[in-house]
């Protein structure tokens, strides 16, 4: 009796529904695009965001940041793709949903193990997997601050290093935007080309996502080279021999002989 019980409440606990510590519901599975290119894009995105906000969290604090990407998808208050939603804001030195977007921390060299385990997190969530703790959480941060939009969300749990927020009066009614068509890959300015990496190499730096701009070169003039003979005046200085009048022009030193000595005057 006491094994079927068990095994009763086993099953339970896998159906998405209200959470039985009091939370006001969860989110339900993701359905991920079927089409192979934008599903390992997709895959691409949100293991970034899993590496770069929580690597050194345990596996719970992984998939908790895996829910809050994936609750953002389906919510009208961002983008509806996996990739616009991580990189939402990152063509902006400040401004970014995700910091590791835009503070230059892609650019460092990745670990490998570490990438691995987080892109199996991904994989897990895009297939289906829900973190119910996380329920309809859209915010997070970590302990060590206290942001100033924090007191007007309520807090749904703490997961890890980070503290996980709901909107008030926040239900399942309120995620009503299917994902969307991720974003293409393209080699023009306005696109944000997305690098495929699914086994990285061991010190293999990450790529950024992020708008290119133009680069604005500005010509340079170059302007004639001026003398001026010192003790000469400056109106006849400043302009070159070649453009002066030539009566303007300083005469050569005047030679004469006085007493049986040559004496020159004039420079």
């Amino acid at each position: 009796m006491r094994r079927q019980i068990l095994l009763l409440a086993a099953l339970v606990s896998t159906v998405p529904s209200v959470a039985a510590s009091g939370q006001p519901g969860v989110a339900a599975p993701y359905v991920a695009s079927r089409d192979p290119a934008e599903f390992e894009q997709s895959l691409e995105c949100l293991t970034q965001a899993i590496y770069y906000e929580a690597r050194n969290q345990s596996a719970e604090g992984q998939r908790a940041v895996a829910q809050v990407v994936l609750n953002r998808v389906r919510h009208p208050s961002y983008p509806n793709s996996v990739c616009g939603t991580v990189f939402q804001g990152s063509e902006r030195s400040t401004g970014c949903q995700f910091s590791f977007t835009c503070d230059g921390s892609m650019y460092g060299y990745i670990e490998p193990d570490a990438w691995d385990f987080a892109q199996q997190i991904a994989r897990e969530a895009l297939s289906g997997s829900v973190y119910r703790p996380v329920g309809l959480a859209l915010n997070y941060h970590s302990t060590s601050i206290r942001p100033y939009w924090a007191p007007g969300l309520t807090r749904q749990a703490v997961v890890g290093s980070h503290i996980f927020y709901r909107q008030p009066d926040s239900t399942e009614a309120s995620f009503t935007q299917d994902p969307g068509a991720e974003v293409v890959v393209a080699s023009t300015a306005e696109s944000r080309p997305v690098v495929q990496r699914s086994a990285p190499a061991r010190g293999a730096r990450t790529q950024r996502l992020r708008y290119e701009t133009a680069v604005l070169e500005i010509p340079v003039v170059e302007r004639p080279v001026r003398y001026r003979t010192v003790g000469a005046s400056r109106s006849t200085a400043s302009r070159p021999a070649a453009s002066r009048p030539a009566a303007a022009r300083r005469a050569g030193p005047r030679v004469s002989i006085e007493s049986g000595v040559r004496v020159a005057r004039g420079s």
